[in-house]
């Protein structure tokens, strides 16, 4: 059985842009160990929130060709500005994947927009109030990753990088409710646990959830 432990080093070694902070990145260690052991030269990686783009620089580094989509206009600039595959990089909203004529992906990594369950403000609706609520952000979440779904190879892996949430009193249990709302495309195949060597304060560890296709 696969070890259910993993330790890699917290460290960047990308800076952030002045416009953001390394806080919302997970480290170049984390996305240079998955894509190494679960693709090839050649592949296409494809990050459905590439955020400030570690999975594409990495995948670029190790010879993969990296795919991406941001709805954040100023950090789709950025990234596409750095990499050398600029066109493979998409400023729109992942649900709207079906809209572009993309190949079929080796392996996707990504690490989805948080919410904690007792805000109302939805990062998948640009925080939209017609579609406040928690609720509502795992259904959004579950439609998303049947999109991404339709993009991908059929033995291809889909691995999420992800975190239960604490404010307070308040828990939110964002790995397992987010593994649940992919059920109807996937089927859960490993969780794995990420431990930070030297890490940051109050931050030891995060999760990794795989799934394959159904």
């Amino acid at each position: 059985m696969e070890n259910p432990i993993i330790i890699l080093p917290w460290a960047f070694e990308r800076d952030a842009p002045p416009f953001e902070g390394n806080d919302i990145k997970f480290p170049e260690s984390l996305a240079r160990h998955i894509i190494k052991k679960h693709s090839k030269k050649g592949d296409k990686i494809f990050d459905p929130f590439a955020g400030l783009g570690t999975t594409l620089f990495v995948a670029e580094e190790l010879k993969r060709i990296p795919f991406g989509i941001e709805a954040e206009g100023q950090k789709f600039e950025w990234v596409a500005g750095q990499l050398e595959n600029w066109t493979h990089m998409i400023c729109d909203d992942t649900a709207c994947l079906d809209k572009y004529d993309l190949p079929k992906m080796d392996l996707v990594l990504t690490s989805p927009p948080y919410m904690p369950r007792h805000h109302k403000w939805n990062p998948l609706f640009g925080g939209d109030p017609k579609h406040a609520g928690y609720d509502k952000y795992l259904k959004r979440m579950g439609f998303i990753f049947g999109k991404i779904s339709k993009v991908m190879k059929k033995n291809a892996p889909l691995i999420i990088q992800v975190d239960n949430l604490h404010h307070g009193k308040t828990f939110t249990p964002l790995v397992r409710d987010i593994a649940n709302t992919l059920d109807k495309n996937f089927i859960q195949t490993n969780e794995q646990i990420v431990k930070w060597d030297n890490p940051k304060q109050d931050y030891p560890f995060t999760n990794l959830l795989y799934f394959k296709k159904k």
